[in-house]
């Protein structure tokens, strides 16, 4: 049975996305060593060995079998030694590779493990202050006579407090650790319950969202989660457009894996910040809090899947504009 995404509007309002904890994607097993590289130089070796034997005879020169087959031998061997040093470069190359990610990962668990520690604090610090002050800000407010300073100025300390509040908010969800549920679900289905609601965003800027089916092929995952995901990535897009902007959000299939594409014709990344992009607290909007795409693609890693920016897949001239694809494995 396929589970239908279930939306509530007052969580895919949040400007953030809700997170998840996960533990890192299980990296494959390393494969034996391979001497198929040494195979062929060994081979080449040996023909190299003949070759010279050829040359020789053809120069006129009288060589004995026993000293051709002693060079060939010898070529063979420095051809198999060769490829076993090549192969053995590529197996290096590959771990240190490996132990790079490991030790990225291990940093980023010790980033949020004190993320988590300073969450803690500041709820318990500031939330039950900043509770009070909207309370007694909303009771000026609901006093004073519309129009007047005191009036202005009790509004602006709500809407502060409501924004402060936000991003304290944010920063307990994007720490604390949450398990996806795991049931199937059909991600057009889920696209397709997310678009009322990307339209919505996009009717200020009077902005276009272009949907395209896919296969219906099911996968395995938090069908809610998968939903902040969509919609975080949407709104991210309707964001970053200008006045009659579009926004695509497109499916495909790649092998054994599912890939969601969201495109748009706005400004696009700058290369200087593509390297931060997933970064956490990295943004460049004045009033984000850096949390957002670090957030979906935290969901993405937990579901076996990756997110990543595509150069150049944007919907305007020449590829302008931004492309996220989340690529998420089919269900089993």
């Amino acid at each position: 049975m396929i589970v239908r995404p279930r939306l509530a509007y007052s969580r895919l309002r949040a400007l953030q996305l809700e997170p998840i904890g996960a533990d890192p994607v299980p990296s494959a097993s390393p494969s034996p060593p391979s001497t198929r590289r040494a195979w062929y130089g060994a081979v080449l070796g040996f023909g190299a060995g003949l070759f010279d034997f050829l040359l020789l005879r053809l120069v006129g020169v009288d060589v004995s079998p026993v000293v051709v087959g002693f060079f060939a031998v010898t070529f063979a061997g420095f051809g198999y030694a060769i490829g076993l040093l090549l192969d053995a470069r590529d197996r290096l190359r590959a771990s240190a590779a490996a132990l790079e990610d490991s030790h990225r990962r291990a940093a980023h668990s010790e980033k949020l493990a004190a993320i988590g520690r300073l969450a803690a604090g500041v709820a318990h610090e500031v939330r039950n202050p900043l509770g009070v002050i909207r309370s007694s800000a909303a009771l000026v407010l609901e006093d004073m006579p519309e129009g007047t300073d005191n009036h202005r100025a009790a509004r602006f300390i709500v809407e502060e407090v409501d924004r402060l509040n936000a991003v304290v908010t944010a920063l307990l969800d994007y720490a604390r650790p949450l398990a996806p549920r795991r049931q199937p679900v059909e991600l057009v289905d889920l696209v397709a319950a997310v678009e009322p609601l990307v339209r919505d965003a996009l009717r200020p800027k009077r902005g276009r969202l272009a949907a395209a089916g896919g296969d219906g092929s099911a996968l395995r995952g938090d069908p809610d989660l998968l939903a902040q995901l969509v919609y975080g990535l949407a709104l991210n897009a309707a964001e970053a457009i200008g006045d009659g902007g579009c926004i695509e959000l497109r499916l495909r299939r790649r092998g054994d894996a599912v890939e969601l594409l969201v495109r748009d014709d706005g400004p696009g990344v700058t290369p200087e910040h593509a390297a931060r992009l997933f970064e956490p607290f990295f943004t460049t909007k004045r009033t984000g809090t850096g949390l957002g795409l670090a957030t979906a693609a935290r969901i993405a890693e937990a579901h076996g899947g990756a997110l990543e920016l595509v150069p150049g897949g944007g919907l305007g001239p020449d590829g302008r504009g931004a492309c996220f694809c989340v690529r998420l494995p089919e269900a089993a």
